[in-house]
């Protein structure tokens, strides 16, 4: 079942109630311009005034999103995902900044919204000014939903509310499937089907969206899907640490291996798997301890881990793995490590980063 963690529960004031769910609400940090709690960073020390959301989204913002609302992605030829837009949305919203939340909403509508459904194309190209894969990816259509829920219900926003319903339903009724007798999130509508298996990737499963969707939507298969996945990434462990693979193979009997079509690594989205788990509750040792073991193993971790008999990478771990690092050992992620990430990381890494902080805030750590 979903993790109980007491909190305020911002649900309350919108006469919504949790059915069959016992976790603690993951909005209560809601209220615009909520700054991220006072905290100790693993390897920052303390901080008698430790750096604010609104003062960490102003860098990002400056590096990353453009006047239009488009959020780029620094390392991956400018372009913009859903994902980015996503992730934009969530962080302008945790930092009060509705100005720019509203920009990046309008764009994000706009230029990546399905014709068909309330879903949302993948990739954008800059150069040539247009979608360049229709395609969705549902964790890009899980951020955007979650955050229009977020800041609906900050700014008693029906409308936002109401859309975001909208994109619920449709990864309801569109993206989850039964794989091997139990409900599964697709990466996307087409594309991931093959020979027997199905391809899931384990970091597009944003646990701690999946309570708020529930409560929201009232269809029990988000407790069913979350469970599921919370199950998948105990079972999804290979190589010498017991790591989830970045995409992972599901054969119709249920077997479980790295999947064929890509590296067997735990690397750049697998990265994402501890971070979303830790951030819904579940950070008992039997969820999180593998990520932390691996980690510490290390000084520094390596940027990937290798599954199989290849190597581990041979340079190491950028800063947004550090922020999830700081962040699964139960602190907020330190001064340094965030100021580092926004200032000079990539858009990825200072994502990741952001995120981290977000979820400390989220959990209340300190």
């Amino acid at each position: 079942m979903i993790p109980k963690k007491a909190s305020q529960n911002l649900y309350d004031s919108m006469s919504i109630r949790p059915r069959k769910l016992s976790r603690r609400a993951v909005l209560a940090h809601l209220a615009a311009g909520a700054g991220v709690a006072a905290g100790l960073g693993r390897f920052g020390g303390a901080s008698a005034a430790p750096a604010s959301m609104s003062d960490l989204w102003a860098t990002y913002r400056t590096r990353f999103v453009e006047a239009d609302g488009r959020v780029v992605d620094s390392f991956n030829k400018r372009i913009s995902h859903s994902e980015s837009q996503g992730w934009g949305m969530l962080l302008a919203a945790a930092a009060g900044d509705w100005a720019t939340f509203d920009r990046i909403w309008a764009w994000t509508e706009t230029q990546l919204t399905w014709a068909g459904a309330p879903l949302f194309a993948w990739s954008w190209d800059p150069k040539a000014g247009i979608v360049s894969d229709p395609n969705d990816a549902s964790d890009g259509d899980i951020l955007i939903a979650w955050a229009l829920l977020r800041a609906g219900f900050a700014r008693q926003r029906p409308d936002l509310i109401d859309r975001a319903k909208r994109t619920i339903a449709a990864i309801r009724a569109l993206l989850i499937a039964d794989v091997a007798g139990e409900p599964a999130l697709l990466p996307g509508f087409y594309g991931f089907g093959d020979k027997g298996r199905t391809t899931i990737n384990l970091s597009y499963y944003v646990f701690p969206a999946f309570w708020d969707f529930a409560h929201l939507d009232g269809d029990p298969i988000w407790t069913a899907v979350n469970d599921a996945g919370v199950a998948l990434a105990r079972r999804a462990r290979f190589g010498r640490y017991g790591l989830a693979p970045d995409w992972l193979d599901i054969g119709d009997d249920g077997a479980l291996a790295p999947a064929e079509k890509w590296p067997k690594r735990f690397s750049y989205d697998a990265i994402r798997v501890p971070l979303y788990l830790f951030w819904a509750g579940y950070d008992a040792a039997d969820d999180l301890g593998v990520y932390r073991n691996a980690w510490r193993a290390y000084q520094p971790p390596p940027a990937w881990f290798a599954l199989d008999d290849s190597a581990n990478a041979d340079i190491a771990a950028t800063v947004g793995a550090t922020a999830i690092a700081e962040l699964i050992d139960g602190r907020r992620p330190s001064d340094a490590t965030l100021w580092a990430a926004v200032k000079e990381g990539e858009y990825y890494d200072a994502s990741l980063a952001l995120l981290a902080a977000l979820a400390a805030k989220d959990r209340s750590l300190r």
